[in-house]
């Protein structure tokens, strides 16, 4: 146990001195990883309660105090410093990365995490969930459906989702255990045809090693913290901070602390 929650803080030491690369994908397994989105304090209620609408989407982990960059729920973070890298959006609008906020940080800033569909990638192995598509080296896809969050406080958007292909039986095994982790996504949106959800899989948001559905495999979608991102264009915040897509928090949280009861 010792040995895990140091490799959980190696990754965040490796962030905060900017050595950390790429996805934190395989990083502490068995750890939880959450997406990140930092507003002022004003925007931040607004926002909780489009993620409160929208559990699947943005399930709530923890939440700063204002201008308070810790989140002592998950462990020994600083949200300033502790993600391998960081968008900055200026009225709504993407306007670079950054490796670290602290030329950035104010006393109005609300941190808040989310459960992450890596974390969830661990208990579905740990389930015996076969991804194939791991060892063929596509780690997941992103896609933006046609199906819209519900709104609230300006805050809305369509949803994302991330992909993930697997036979019939592994797919059925995964939604079994992913209703297990509603703080992780939980179960799929949709398994099967992508163009039920909008979806064409040539054309995703974003992408970790090319789109492989193999012969035998079928494509299921979770619902993804990405969303989080659209909901911001959608509600033009004057100031917000992201996470980087497939550079996550990594915390001291164990994934099996999530679990409830089937």
């Amino acid at each position: 146990m010792r040995d895990d929650l140091e490799r959980a803080a190696a990754v965040r030491d490796a962030a905060r001195a900017g050595t950390w690369s790429g996805t934190t994908r395989g990083a502490a397994p068995g750890h939880v990883q959450c997406n990140v989105v930092i507003l002022p304090a004003a925007d931040a209620e607004g926002f909780a309660g489009w993620c409160a609408r929208n559990p699947a989407v943005a399930p709530l982990l923890a939440r700063s105090e204002p201008g308070d960059p810790r989140l002592p729920a998950l462990g020994e973070i600083d949200l300033r410093t502790d993600l391998p890298a960081y968008r900055r959006f200026a009225d709504g609008v993407f306007v670079e990365q950054l490796d670290d906020l602290a030329g950035w940080w104010t006393d109005d800033l609300v941190g808040l995490a989310f459960g992450c569909s890596f974390s969830l990638e661990d208990a579905l192995a740990d389930a015996g969930v076969d991804l194939a598509y791991a060892r063929r080296g596509f780690g997941g896809a992103t896609y933006v459906t046609n199906r819209e969050t519900a709104p609230h406080a300006g805050f809305g958007g369509p949803t994302v989702v991330s992909m993930r292909p697997l036979s019939p039986a592994d797919a059925e095994l995964a939604v079994a255990v992913s209703r297990r982790y509603p703080q992780l996504h939980g179960q799929p949106i949709h398994v099967g045809d992508p163009a039920q959800i909008g979806v064409d899989l040539d054309r995703p948001l974003d992408q970790l090693g090319a789109v492989d559905v193999a012969d035998g495999e079928v494509p299921v979608f979770w619902a993804c913290g990405v969303t989080t991102q659209l909901a911001l264009e959608r509600a033009r915040p004057a100031r917000a901070f992201t996470h980087v897509s497939a550079r996550m928090l990594v915390c001291d949280l164990r994934i099996d602390e999530l679990a409830v009861a089937a």
